[in-house]
């Protein structure tokens, strides 16, 4: 089974948050051991606002962790 990760787990690790960091990391390191990762664009953008730099969203986003996958037309409707 495949995981879409939701923007705010990726940026409870990245932002270390204090409420949520270590939930959100090894929760996320234990879905990584036997599923695939999924973001989608939207996931993208809504990390990637905290970043100045393009090269170190792709950095976090690493396409060799996360497998990006189009949000489909009707995704937007529901």
């Amino acid at each position: 089974m495949d995981i879409l990760v939701d923007s705010n787990v990726i940026l409870d690790i990245v932002t270390e948050d204090k409420t949520w960091f270590q939930w959100s990391s090894e929760t996320l390191a234990r879905c990584a051991e036997n599923h695939i990762l999924i973001i989608n664009p939207m996931i993208y953008a809504e990390v990637s606002m905290g970043f100045d730099r393009i090269e170190d969203v792709e950095i976090v986003l690493s396409p060799t962790f996360f497998r990006r996958e189009p949000l489909p037309w009707e995704a937007a409707f529901l």
